[in-house]
């Protein structure tokens, strides 16, 4: 499955994201990865600097804003983009801290990045 470069902030400044997660890579980055509402590509954010839990909203460092759509969730575009990620980024653990970021709650889902 072939990676490509997305539009730039400028030209793309909002994005909804359907069947997505929050992940957090063992550096402590969180970041959205889910599918692009549009064309159901799937799609990895950069680090999460400000989410709002009641709009379901939340902008990362490059500045784009993500709303998240629907329940969470995952997708085979999703995983596959998010396994991309990881091995061009170094990482090799990472957790699902979606529950955490809505009920505060402690324990993760935990992974090792292949």
């Amino acid at each position: 499955m072939p990676v490509w470069r997305v539009a730039s902030v400028n030209d793309e400044p909002q994005l909804s994201l359907v069947h997505w997660k929050i992940l957090e890579t063992q550096a402590g980055s969180r970041h959205f990865a889910g599918q692009d509402e549009r064309d159901l590509t799937g799609r990895v954010s950069t680090p999460i600097l400000e989410f709002d839990q009641a709009l379901m909203r939340g902008t990362t460092q490059s500045g784009r804003v993500y709303q998240l759509v629907g329940p969470n969730g995952w997708s085979g575009n999703a995983q596959y983009l998010w396994e991309r990620f990881c091995a061009l980024n170094n990482v090799t653990f990472y957790s699902d801290v979606t529950r955490n970021m809505f009920n505060g709650d402690t324990n993760d889902d935990s992974s090792r990045a292949d």
